[in-house]
């Protein structure tokens, strides 16, 4: 089975064809044709060939020819419209029923040409539909539905000015290796001059060099919602801590303005 093109695959595989109907295609454009697996759609052929007899006088269209072109294009010629010998002279018979197959070849060759790109811009229609992603508070409510192992702290505020009133939790699933900060109360930081940086204590780690979960910035005294990017994996946390540093954060922290923690019950 052919792998579904995507929609630059889909253009360029329609422009070749295209080329390849009108003008002729070169050999590199032939491979490239190929490779993308529409090297036999002749659908822009037959569109082209109905274009051209249709614009054919009609004594230059022979009856051979048009047979031909109905059948590639999947039409019964013996159904076709043709006025009855008797009534018309067979010359004038022959040039009314050529005439009749060029028009009829024109316009079923130009639908199959429309039909294929109607096929192929809509293959696998699910990957061409945007998909919105869900928001911090969705994927943390999903993270808190699926994973068994998931564990939810509480956050305690210190003395800080900026923690003054500051409550939330902090959930985390070593298996996945995701988890969410929530924050209330937390105050706005002035993206100038600092920025808040969160550090995972891990168990078999050195304390000395907790791992850096990423910096964010809060932009209201609400309920602030924020993926944890964690740069080492963590396996098993015994504190959460979140500090003031500089704006993009620090590689170690000096610790100076710790404003919440969160660590498991011991």
């Amino acid at each position: 089975m052919k792998r579904p093109l995507d929609e630059m695959e889909t253009f360029r595989a329609q422009e070749l064809l295209l080329q390849r109907a009108t003008e002729g295609l070169d050999d590199r454009e032939a491979a490239e044709l190929a490779a993308l697996g529409a090297e036999d759609d002749i659908s822009f052929d037959l569109a082209a060939s109905g274009v051209d007899l249709a614009t054919l006088r009609y004594e230059d269209m022979p009856v051979d020819l048009a047979d031909k072109i109905l059948i590639a294009a999947g039409i019964d010629a013996s159904k076709t419209a043709v006025v009855p010998a008797p009534v018309i002279p067979i010359e004038s018979r022959k040039k009314s029923r050529a005439t009749t197959y060029a028009v009829i070849a024109a316009a079923a060759s130009i639908a199959i040409a429309a039909g294929s790109v109607f096929y192929a811009t809509q293959v696998a229609p699910t990957d061409r539909v945007a998909k919105v992603p869900p928001t911090a508070a969705e994927a943390r409510a999903e993270l808190l539905a699926t994973a068994k192992d998931v564990t939810t702290l509480p956050w305690t505020a210190t003395a800080d000015p900026n923690a003054a009133g500051a409550s939330g939790d902090v959930v985390w699933s070593p298996s996945q290796q995701r988890g969410f900060m929530r924050f209330k109360g937390l105050a706005p930081n002035d993206l100038k001059a600092i920025q808040y940086q969160l550090w995972i204590f891990d168990k078999d780690r050195d304390q000395a060099f907790p791992v850096d979960g990423g910096v964010f910035d809060v932009a209201s005294n609400g309920e602030v919602i924020v993926p944890i990017t964690a740069k080492l994996r963590v396996d098993e946390p015994v504190l959460f801590a979140v500090t003031i540093e500089k704006p993009g954060g620090v590689v170690v922290s000096k610790r100076e303005r710790i404003v919440v923690t969160a660590a498991p019950k011991t």
